[in-house]
């Protein structure tokens, strides 16, 4: 079979974050079960130097002045490095292959494709305001309403839809008026090559040359710093734990990081690091205790999928923390495979660290489930397969 992979994220050039884990190993799963593969990303607007992004806004202006001018300058901004994507697939001829298979609804509103498959993985318009420093509430509606409109364009023109968790699914038939027959829910899968447990011996090895404490029970919250990953929640129960037998560690980037540095600017066992490359964070998985996902249902709704840090964690034989939100209460059976807390608690977070402290020496059996159940139903390989399997029922509705 030929296969294009179209997404907006250009995850050869920047290797952080789920989504690029998810187009690099399903290439690399679908070549290794011997289909053709391209993939087709533009270059991201800010990898261009000035004179090409210069170059980059006329010509895309000059291509849809109606979709990106604007009065306000940081709305004009974001449409102008939507749209500049958007010119790249509308440009793109892929009508040679069997399958396209898009990963955001901003390739599948642009692309021309005889067969077009989309995988959706979160809530664009929605995840905009929730990640976006605009204060300006009527930019951020122009924002929201523009995307929306994308959003329901690329909808409208998929073959069939991939949801990677059962409420991204209700969203995409309930508001985007989607038929639900035609979405497939299949979650994210995990490297289990490389994201692998490791023997006590090999973990304080692996501290030693990441700079970390060797005896500490370490807590690692490898999160984007946007209100959903409830990273803050985690940030002030760090805060309020004054056991120094811990050890903290944060990773990511977004707009709360300078908060959660203010939050723990006394701790001496807390870190808040940038992004460490997915090439990279697994040794900092490796390294770790007690895997933390903190995430909350914001107020504009949007809800983690399913998580690639919970299933990462999982595949490290390591004790994961969860709150029971969007697609991880799905994965996560409290006292099996890992541990469920509420939301938006920190009371909960201590809580449940104090237990895992005390009983640390007893998760064997947890650790194993967790990592068992990973390779089982997340392997890349795995995953493929069912992805194959549904480019092949797409296939077989050819007129």
């Amino acid at each position: 079979m030929k296969i294009a992979l179209v997404s907006a994220d250009n995850s050869k050039l920047i290797r952080i974050g789920g989504k690029h884990v998810h187009q690099n190993l399903l290439e690399k799963g679908l070549i290794q079960l011997g289909h053709e593969v391209e993939t087709f990303y533009p270059i991201p607007f800010r990898h261009l130097n000035t004179k090409d992004k210069l170059k980059a806004v006329i010509k895309t202006v000059a291509s849809s002045p109606f979709k990106t001018l604007d009065t306000n300058f940081r709305v004009f901004k974001y449409k102008t490095v939507i749209q500049y994507c958007r010119l790249f697939f509308e440009r793109l001829n892929v009508t040679n292959f069997d399958i396209v298979h898009a990963h955001d609804v901003i390739a599948a509103s642009a692309v021309v494709a005889n067969k077009l498959v989309l995988t959706i993985h979160g809530y664009l318009a929605k995840e905009a305001l929730n990640y976006s420093s605009i204060n300006d509430e009527k930019a951020k509606r122009k924002i929201y309403d523009y995307l929306m409109d994308i959003e329901k364009h690329g909808v409208a023109k998929a073959e069939h839809i991939i949801t990677v968790d059962t409420r991204i699914k209700n969203y995409v038939a309930n508001e985007l008026g989607y038929p639900p027959e035609k979405i497939t829910v299949i979650y994210n899968a995990v490297d289990t090559d490389r994201f692998v447990p490791v023997t006590e011996e090999e973990k304080r090895n692996i501290r030693k040359v990441l700079g970390l404490p060797t005896e500490k029970l370490i807590v690692f919250v490898p999160r984007r710093y946007v209100d959903k990953n409830g990273v803050h929640y985690a940030a002030r129960a760090f805060s309020k734990m004054n056991d120094e037998d811990f050890f903290f560690i944060f990773a990511g980037d977004g707009p709360l990081k300078s908060l959660l540095e203010e939050i723990l600017k006394e701790k001496t066992n807390a870190i808040v690091m940038g992004p460490i490359a997915n090439d990279d964070v697994h040794r900092y998985y490796q390294a770790s205790d007690v895997i933390l996902v903190p995430s909350i249902t914001t107020e504009e709704g949007v809800e983690e999928a399913t998580s690639l840090t919970m299933l990462e964690g999982m595949a490290c034989g390591k004790v994961v923390v969860c709150t029971k939100v969007g697609g991880m209460k799905e994965v996560i059976k409290d006292g099996e495979n890992g541990f469920l807390i509420e939301q938006k608690s920190e009371d909960a977070i201590i809580a449940k660290l104090s237990f895992i402290k005390r009983n640390i020496n007893e998760f064997e059996d947890l650790r194993k489930k967790a990592r068992q159940y990973v390779f089982e139903k997340h392997g890349y390989l795995q995953h493929a397969h069912k992805i194959l399997k549904l480019y092949e029922q797409v296939l077989a509705l050819r007129d």
